[in-house]
């Protein structure tokens, strides 16, 4: 178990782009394949994200391989996830501050950006199915109006995120 969550945190950070959140749909598609991590462990690593500071692929590594190996699998997959980081920063640091200009290095660098967006909107519908829809079929009417208020609050009146998790958490434990 623990060979699987290193390796497969270690392949993630270097198959990685665009920060944590994009991270995630490859933690959500590997886990499944390599670990049997389910929807529900997946939809709680993420609560627990929003609900937790610090950087979004080290939590969710040290989240995941705590659930699947206990405390030395969280050591594990969380080094898996970082060391990538480490060698892929050095080298791309050496090589940016030579050829920043480079019109070939800029479209590279928004491409990627334009990928990452796409990566978070699917990971986005792939969560919210696993939500609205409940595995006996029905709809989660409770989970939807709670989606719905976060969106109209969010954009329209521009509420602090933070501020709409908790009470969103608050409406969960009262409605759920």
């Amino acid at each position: 178990m623990y060979a699987k969550l290193f390796f497969m945190f270690i392949k993630i950070g270097f198959l990685s782009f665009g920060g944590g959140y994009p991270m995630m749909a490859l933690i959500y598609e590997e886990g499944q394949r390599l670990l049997d991590l389910t929807s529900g462990e997946f939809a709680d690593m993420l609560a627990l994200e929003l609900l937790s500071s610090g950087p979004v692929a080290i939590n969710g590594a040290t989240y995941i391989g705590y659930i699947k190996g206990g405390i030395i699998g969280s050591i594990i997959a969380t080094i898996g996830v970082c060391v990538p980081s480490f060698i892929l920063v050095s080298i791309v640091y050496f090589f940016l501050s030579k050829f920043y200009e480079n019109p070939y290095i800029q479209g590279f660098l928004t491409a990627i950006k334009i990928s990452c967006a796409g990566i978070l909107l699917a990971t986005a519908l792939n969560l919210a199915r696993g939500i609205f829809f409940l595995e006996s079929g029905s709809v989660a009417w409770v989970g939807i109006l709670i989606w719905f208020a976060g969106l109209i609050s969010l954009v329209k009146y521009k509420v602090n995120a933070i501020q709409f998790i908790f009470a969103a958490a608050i409406l969960g434990v009262i409605l759920l």
